[in-house]
């Protein structure tokens, strides 16, 4: 049976897991969504409640076409959108006898339909690919419902919350009045997406901050949390087991530190039971869970990434997550 690997198959995280399933000579296939109808498509009968996937190319499997039956495990990497429509060629031979402004009208009606279809058609990708992604029997790391956890931070607080995690006075919402009541009685805060995409920053307080926080939260909801002095602990939980590293920045956010460091460490028994219990309530089989540990030694979680990116951490430390990450995807 093969193991799907979603993603974009020249992606070097892809290519390491790919490599690895190699010397277990377990078959494998890629599935890059973005080419999704141009390098492979899917067929799916709801009778049968099976499909195939059909590949156009020998690189993306060693097989023409493999059923869903017959896809053992997949590992989710990264969604990728499909390309945009491309806009008709113009016949613009009688174009100078025609009224500019007609001519502008024309193409923004142009370009207004086409946006509207490459949202109509991305949204026809999408229901189709859920067919299988939703497909129970195959053993989805991580399914997509536990990636659309992790595009709702707010609900992956609450989750952890309940199980006994420590989480940071947090505002979500975009509330003006509400949210300059919070940043008054808080000593330092940080904002940052709620659903993530982009670094946090710390909040530059000022006596009237009021028609600063109309300015931004008209624009889009925001998350503020009190910032937590201390130091980055991520902890890879893959499975039953757990490996953590700290990760020592000058940075607020170390995404933006590219001379961070990363060192192995070891967490309280506690917090790695906490960990493993976070990981599957949140319906993941694995993830890379992010705390903030305070100068007293608290531990405050902050996120779990289901689809984290683990290569330079392993170069780095030398931890083996590939071969747990495999062995995970492999285990009945």
């Amino acid at each position: 049976m093969h193991v799907a690997l979603l993603g974009n198959e020249q992606d070097p995280q892809i290519q390491h897991i790919a490599k690895a399933l190699c010397q277990t000579a377990t078959p494998f296939y890629f599935a890059n969504t973005q080419h999704f109808g141009s390098a492979w498509a899917i067929s799916y009968d709801p009778d049968f409640d099976d499909g195939l996937i059909h590949f156009s190319s020998p690189s993306l499997c060693d097989q023409p076409r493999v059923t869903f039956s017959n896809t053992k495990a997949a590992y989710w990497h990264e969604y990728l959108p499909g390309l945009p429509l491309k806009a008709p060629s113009e016949n613009t031979s009688n174009d100078s006898y025609a009224d500019p402004q007609a001519l502008r009208n024309k193409r923004d009606d142009t370009a207004s339909r086409l946006l509207e279809s490459t949202g109509w058609v991305e949204q026809e990708r999408a229901s189709t690919l859920l067919c299988w992604f939703s497909y129970t029997n195959i053993k989805w790391v991580n399914s997509i419902d536990a990636v659309r956890s992790h595009q709702c931070k707010p609900y992956q607080s609450r989750v952890a919350g309940k199980l006994g995690a420590h989480i940071p006075y947090t505002f979500i919402g975009n509330a003006p009045e509400v949210a300059s009541q919070f940043c008054s009685n808080m000593r330092d805060v940080i904002y940052k997406p709620v659903r993530g995409g982009r670094t946090a920053q710390f909040v530059n307080k000022q006596p009237n901050m009021r028609p600063l926080l109309n300015t931004l939260l008209s624009e889009r909801p925001v998350t503020f949390q009190k910032y937590i002095a201390g130091e980055n602990v991520r902890s890879y939980v893959l499975g039953d087991d757990v490996l953590s590293v700290q990760i020592d920045s000058s940075e607020l956010d170390y995404r933006n530190d590219d001379n961070a460091s990363v060192s192995v460490t070891i967490i309280p028994n506690e917090v790695q039971r906490l960990a493993i219990k976070i990981c599957k309530a949140l319906g993941m089989h694995w993830c890379a869970i992010d705390w903030r540990k305070s100068a007293k030694g608290k531990y405050f979680f902050l996120e779990a990434n289901p689809s984290p990116y683990f290569l330079k951490v392993e170069n780095d430390t030398g931890l083996n997550i590939t071969d747990k990450l495999v062995a995970l995807l492999l285990k009945h």
